[in-house]
């Protein structure tokens, strides 16, 4: 078996969001030994929906796989000292509690006190400035970052992104901000640090494209005023299909493939510029031509002509894509003899690969070998 990447680190997670949750699986897919600290009623993602036919949540056993459990409840005495003497032993803690709750849990950065510790707070506001103790979502992500603004159609109302999106990326730009953190600790022995992640600020930051846009032109940049073509996927014989005609030789081979030589080898409509100031002149029938193609098939001669496309995917067919299939996409945990796939890595490291291990862990089923077994500050991995 390769070697983890992040072994020996010793990760205690007292989050109790989807963002947290998503921090600490991705130490966890490689090699971290992440203990997730859940009160007795268990982790709050173990309430959310779908559930497979035992009860259990599907998500839960998706974000929380490759953790063990504790469960300990932190407002009896004691259990919080527990949880106090769990924390001293840590690496990396990563939590999603505001900075009342932490000073109200005793949790503070500074409360724990170890040395080297790297601290990473995923909250929905950050742990500075007036909104530090408001609470939020994804919904209240993307309305307060501007994504919603742009997202959906002009004539209706602004729509989240779909899923927990905002979670899963600022969970990954806390993963990202530890990577760097251990970084600095490596070359800078015994300095730990806080790593203050705001779900709202991730988000901004993935929707400033937009945004330089309308400053650059000056425009309000709002949600599309009509779905064709130009704009995103449209109707063909089996599904939907998205064409990207932003460059002239994508142009030209789309226009070719779906017969249309005069659009195809007119020079003005090279173009994006006229393209787009014109459209009315050809997108109906560009799109009369894309309904009588099958999706994988468009895809297919598009591909060969190096056109940028993308056939709109559904569930099952995801699972049964052959490109997913041949990278060795979708795997089962190692442990357990699950019968259903899940999805696979996010990333490929040749050295030191990411891992299924396992899917989530009951509610407190490592509690007495973790609080038995916990590392001391000299063997956790500094």
């Amino acid at each position: 078996m390769a070697a983890s990447a992040l072994a020996g680190l010793w990760v205690i997670d007292i989050s109790s969001s989807v963002a947290g949750a998503w921090c600490s699986r991705m130490l966890a897919d490689f090699g971290a030994d992440v203990v997730l600290v859940e009160p007795p009623e268990g982790h709050p993602i173990r309430d959310s929906a779908p559930f497979d036919t035992d009860g259990t949540s599907i998500a839960a056993l998706w974000l929380l796989a490759n953790k063990r459990s504790v469960t300990l409840d932190w407002r009896s005495p004691p259990s919080a000292g527990k949880r106090m003497a769990l924390l001293r032993t840590a690496d990396i803690v990563i939590s999603s509690s505001t900075p009342a709750g932490l000073a109200t849990a005793g949790t503070t950065y500074a409360d724990i006190a170890n040395a080297g510790l790297i601290m990473a707070h995923i909250t929905p506001h950050g742990m500075t400035g007036d909104l530090a103790e408001v609470l939020g979502n994804d919904l209240t992500a993307a309305a307060r970052s501007g994504w919603a603004s742009i997202n959906g159609e002009a004539q209706r109302e602004p729509l989240k992104l779909s899923g927990w999106q905002s979670s899963l990326c600022a969970g990954t730009a806390a993963y990202a901000g530890i990577l760097a953190a251990l970084h600095h600790r490596e070359t800078h022995p015994g300095e730990g640090q806080e790593v203050d992640v705001s779900e709202v600020d991730v988000m901004v930051s993935t929707y400033a494209p937009a945004m330089l846009r309308e400053q650059y032109s000056g425009k309000p940049i709002g949600r599309r005023k009509d779905a064709d073509l130009t704009a995103g996927p449209v109707p063909v014989a089996d599904g939907y299909f998205s064409l990207t005609i932003s460059r002239a030789h994508f142009w030209r081979d789309a226009m070719n493939v779906l017969g249309l030589p005069d659009l195809a080898e007119d020079e003005r409509w090279a173009a994006s510029y006229y393209r787009a100031a014109h459209k009315e002149e050809y997108v109906s029938r560009v799109e009369e031509k894309m309904r009588s193609w099958k999706k994988m098939d468009l895809f297919d001669e598009l591909a060969l002509r190096r056109v940028i496309a993308g056939p709109v995917l559904l569930m099952d067919e995801l699972a049964n894509n052959d490109h997913l299939r041949d990278r060795g996409f979708w795997v089962h945990p190692e442990e357990g003899g699950a019968a259903v796939e899940y999805p696979g890595a996010a990333f490929r490291m040749s050295a030191t690969p990411w891992r299924l291990r396992h899917l989530a862990r009951t509610p407190g089923a490592d509690t007495a070998a973790v609080l038995e077994g916990a590392p001391t500050n000299q063997e956790a991995g500094r």
